[in-house]
């Protein structure tokens, strides 16, 4: 594929409108996501678009500063607030009101190469699960689950929900498999390396995920076997078949790969 650039622009939004104007936001731009804030209605939007623009450049004070900010505060600082939270659970939905408002609380704009664009740098240590939904199914999990943390106040997440879509497409186990899809992805931090509870978390976002007809993600922890696999996939099993008979000796299989194909 030909280098491009892209043009993105990010801003806030109340989730809520977000939502009832999912196909506004799907149709206007090339790339569409958006990051919830758990414990606010915040959820800052990005649209990226190709352009033949270039990238202006930046003057050495303002990467500095950006330098300072993004590692200093979006990283550093949010580290330590984390890790202090392992020990005042009720500081998380703070800290996530917090860093809305110091770090994407205002819009932005700007100009790169796609590799960079689409870049996303993943901080520290951590959980991540993430599931693909039939996209009409978008507003219902997201209220749903919104709804789970709201009301379950012994337990506490971290930001961002990232919400991401992808046409349907025709791989055989691809989680866009026949569908218009959109993407869910949850997180814990593991600030400093410590562990943080999140199986309940889990649970609930797999259960929701499982009822709207989900698909995990292959490169990310899930709970689903094999047998399961067979209802969500209509080709699984030639697939199966196919990896077979491509590898007779299973050389490429572990305890991981038996347990979600056998």
């Amino acid at each position: 594929m030909t280098a491009f650039n892209l043009q993105m622009r990010q801003y806030g939004l109340p989730l809520k409108d977000v939502i009832e104007n999912l196909e506004v936001h799907l149709s206007g731009s090339d790339h569409f996501r958006f990051m919830w804030f758990p414990y606010t209605d915040n959820v800052i939007v990005s649209h990226a678009t190709r352009t033949e623009l270039q990238a202006a450049k930046e003057t050495w004070l303002t990467k500095i500063w950006k330098i300072f900010w993004n590692y200093g505060v979006g990283y550093h600082a949010l580290e330590f607030c984390y890790y202090v939270s392992t020990f005042v659970p009720h500081w998380v939905p703070h800290i996530n009101k917090l860093f809305y408002y110091l770090s994407f609380s205002t819009s932005s704009s700007k100009i790169d190469r796609s590799y960079k664009i689409f870049n996303f740098e993943c901080l520290f240590k951590q959980y991540v699960n993430e599931w693909a939904i039939p996209i009409e199914k978008t507003g219902v999990v997201l209220w749903q689950l919104r709804e789970w943390i709201e009301s379950t106040p012994d337990v506490y997440v971290h930001f961002p929900i990232e919400v991401r879509f992808t046409k349907a497409d025709n791989i055989l186990i691809s989680p866009a498999f026949g569908r218009d899809t959109c993407y869910i992805n949850i997180i814990m931090y593991r600030p400093y390396g410590k562990e943080v509870p999140y199986k309940r978390y889990w649970e609930a976002y797999e259960h929701l995920m499982m009822e709207a007809g989900g698909r995990p993600h292959w490169a990310k922890a899930h709970s689903v076997t094999a047998q399961t696999f067979r209802h969500m996939y209509p080709f699984f099993g030639k697939w199966c078949s196919i990896r077979q008979r491509l590898d007779p000796i299973n050389m490429f299989m572990n305890s991981y790969m038996n347990r979600i194909l056998s």
